[in-house]
């Protein structure tokens, strides 16, 4: 009896210690899962931030590419002209990204002759009363521009900034890929707003000139999961 009971013991001890392990394991394999899914999840976030916004201009025109910095015109949003226009200002019917700001925009915009002309957003202002065209999630609005183009027809309202991989303020031995908008005069420029982790490999990450033009992205992460570099290119508008 004394034999089988130690038997039992011994048994029920290495079946113990053999569900730690399994834990232990399922554990770390969760954490390596979970880490590769953030991993892709942020390459994603790389590749689709890159592209719509190289793809939103023309490379030499609206971006350039200098020193692994991405500078460019950063397009937030569309406006189309009103049938009938105010006393003052650019009567539109206008949607994007985000609400027109006199702080930070500037505006390319479309006249009757063809030609695209940059102007400064001076004034945005709501005047739902506006006849404008019925467009599902436009709003209407009248800009004054400075200066004040020649019989526009259309718009695309737009901040100066640039993208690049680099390390924060802290001293973090990662990187991310940082947004940084450009000045405005009378203004300090804003801090570069990190759209990622701070767990990229400098070393291996870079913003390069790609053959024909376009910008060579490779993305490389720090630590064993996925190892290896992510590299795709991303072009302009034609």
């Amino acid at each position: 009896m004394l034999a089988e009971a130690i038997v039992s013991a011994v048994l029920l001890l290495l079946l113990v210690q053999a569900g730690w392990w399994m834990i232990a394991v399922q554990a770390r394999v969760a954490v390596r899962v979970a880490e590769g899914a953030r991993v892709l999840d942020e390459t994603r976030l790389v590749r689709h931030i890159l592209a719509a916004e190289a793809s939103a201009g023309e490379q030499g025109e609206d971006w350039t590419l200098a020193d692994g910095e991405l500078r460019l015109r950063a397009f937030r949003g569309a406006a189309f002209a009103c049938r009938g226009q105010p006393s003052q200002g650019w009567g539109v019917t206008w949607s994007g990204h985000r609400e027109p700001n006199r702080t930070k925009d500037s505006v390319l915009v479309l006249s009757g002759d063809g030609r695209w002309r940059a102007a400064k957003l001076v004034r945005a202002g709501s005047r739902k009363t506006l006849d404008c065209p019925d467009l599902h999630g436009f709003e209407r609005q009248a800009w004054t521009l400075d200066p004040a183009p020649p019989s526009p027809v259309a718009g695309l309202f737009f901040e100066r900034g640039a993208y690049r991989f680099e390390r924060g303020a802290s001293g973090s031995s990662g990187g991310a890929l940082r947004y940084r908008r450009d000045a405005v005069p009378g203004r300090r420029r804003p801090g570069a707003q990190p759209l990622t982790t701070e767990n990229l490999n400098l070393d291996s990450t870079a913003l390069e000139a790609a053959p024909g033009g376009g910008v060579r992205v490779r993305v490389q992460w720090s630590g064993d999961v996925l190892a290896g570099a992510f590299q795709w290119t991303v072009w302009g508008r034609e």
